[in-house]
């Protein structure tokens, strides 16, 4: 359950330089960004302690609870010039897109999620493709950068090509349970890639970003991401305040952003050093600021034809 703001921030510090030589520091953060991850928190904290068991020699923090990375916008935002009443109503901009991604049989996208917090930006840059009834493909490239500290970038990824649930991390791959488990175990380290439309297009009880209570959904101010015409709303849930564009035209989602308060940072890290005391006590004293986070989506594909062999690792393409 810890944050990547708060992770980043303690790094940054001195984590990195007290290190063991050969010791791989990986910042995470999670993907949860809904209503809907609060009743699921258990299935992301048994991921969680996975991916720490399997890679404990690297040091692999994962985050398992709703806060998201810090970030600035990886895509500038635009207002159009279009009012809050302007076109359909919240309820039924969100009931469209949901029937929009139930009725999709691929789905494919690029897409970024840019995090910083007190001096060090944590970068994910991945790629997404999915299938009916179970199929899919998440690779990601993390790398962090604080001043006079910059990480190497780190490629992982999480799949099933229909013979099983893989997550790959440090270079080494390891069976999961389910889709589930495999995609809640990737959650944090790819920087909420493995959730965010993962989790809508199989409309899972987590991650899935149009599951939530549409009454807490603001709508405002129409606006641009990149070149896409969007509807945005706003909800603020517990210290959490969460922004989600969605296209007017094609009714997916384009780019979601939440900001989670100092206070809600400091409550989820005394809750986090009760869970894992070994990796609170890694962790120096530090400041909570408000952690706010953009993750964004372009080159979107659907219904694109796929075989089982297209969400194989690209190593056994070839």
């Amino acid at each position: 359950m810890l944050t990547a703001g708060i992770i980043a921030s303690a790094v940054s510090t001195n984590s990195v330089q007290a290190a063991p030589v050969g010791l791989a520091v990986t910042i995470v953060a999670t993907a949860v960004k809904n209503s809907a991850a609060a009743a699921s928190t258990l299935t992301l904290v048994k991921g969680t302690l996975k991916i720490m068991t399997y890679a404990k020699l690297k040091l692999a923090i994962c985050v398992s609870a709703g806060i998201l990375l810090a970030g600035g916008a990886a895509t500038v935002a635009l207002s159009d010039g279009s009012g809050p009443d302007d076109g359909l109503s919240a309820g039924e901009v969100f009931k469209k897109a949901q029937e929009t991604y139930a009725a999709l049989a691929s789905y494919s996208d690029e897409g970024k999620t840019i995090a910083t917090l007190n001096g060090t930006t944590i970068t994910h840059t991945f790629s997404i493709k999915l299938g009916r009834p179970n199929l899919y493909r998440i690779e990601w490239e993390q790398s962090s950068e604080s001043a006079g500290y910059k990480s190497p970038a780190a490629k992982q990824m999480v799949w099933s090509e229909g013979k099983g649930d893989f997550l790959e991390m440090f270079g080494h791959a390891r069976k999961e349970s389910d889709k589930e488990s495999a995609l809640s175990s990737a959650t944090g380290i790819s920087g909420g890639a493995a959730a965010t439309v993962p989790g809508t297009f199989f409309k899972m009880n987590w991650g899935n970003q149009l599951g939530g209570p549409v009454a807490n959904e603001k709508k405002q101010t129409a606006e641009k991401v990149g070149d896409v015409d969007c509807y945005v709303f706003t909800s603020d849930l517990k210290g959490r305040a969460k922004t989600i564009w969605i296209g007017k035209q094609d009714f997916l989602i384009h780019q979601v952003r939440t900001v989670t308060s100092a206070a809600s940072m400091k409550a989820i890290m005394a809750e986090a050093a009760k869970r894992q005391p070994e990796i609170a006590a890694r962790m120096p004293k530090t400041e909570y600021t408000d952690s706010p986070s953009t993750e964004t989506h372009w080159n979107i594909v659907v219904n694109q034809k796929f075989s089982p062999a297209d969400f194989a690792p690209p190593k056994q393409n070839n």
